[in-house]
């Protein structure tokens, strides 16, 4: 009787586990849609070293000396010098053996990020520029639910084509929630926000 009673225990055991291997059926579809905003964040780097005076004419032999030249170029555009953030250990990573630093300076007027790459100087090297839209929350919230119906539609789209049918969201996500990930080079394309939406199939 008792291996009786085990034999059952051990089928029921193994239905449960059948069941609970049942393979999930879904179907993974893209939403995306472009970011718009009239309100724009500009940045650049600017490099400062003592190495570059291959063509200068009176090269400044301290990097105290340098910043204090560049600063004074910067003042004279009517640009804040504390929006720059000096980044010593940026610099080190370049490799260069003379002394110098690294500026980081971000703005929202497209004004400011022209001056200051305009300044043509002697050991100072303008980098990139970067452009984002700025976008606040109720933008984004605006955003990811017109991403979610372009990826709703899709899916129906899909499963119409399959002969399947839609359930529910099986999971969601994006990497462009970020702010960091819309920087990108003034003459490209536009930003878009994307959404990865994983729906159930009904049985």
């Amino acid at each position: 009787m008792k291996q009786l009673i085990l034999v059952i225990l051990l089928c029921v055991s193994t239905l449960g586990i059948a069941q609970d291997n049942k393979a999930v059926r879904t179907i993974t579809t893209y939403g995306s849609v472009e970011i718009q905003s009239e309100k724009k964040q500009y940045k650049t780097d600017v490099t400062l070293s003592l190495e570059n005076n291959y063509y200068a004419e009176n090269p400044c032999t301290t990097l105290e000396e340098l910043k204090a030249k560049y600063f004074e170029a910067v003042k004279k555009l009517g640009v804040d010098t504390s929006k720059f953030v000096q980044d010593d250990l940026a610099y080190a990573a370049t490799g260069y053996r003379k002394d110098g630093t690294i500026l980081h300076f971000e703005t929202l007027e497209k004004t400011e990020i022209l001056k200051v790459t305009s300044i043509n100087m002697a050991q100072v090297m303008p980098s990139y520029v970067q452009v984002r839209d700025v976008v606040s929350k109720n933008q984004l919230k605006e955003l990811v639910n017109s991403a979610l119906k372009k990826a709703k539609a899709n899916a129906l789209l899909l499963t119409e084509a399959s002969g399947e049918e839609l359930d529910r969201i099986y999971s969601i996500n994006s990497y462009d929630l970020d702010g960091d990930a819309y920087w990108r080079t003034p003459n490209s394309g536009p930003s878009y926000l994307r959404l990865t939406v994983v729906y159930l199939l009904k049985d």
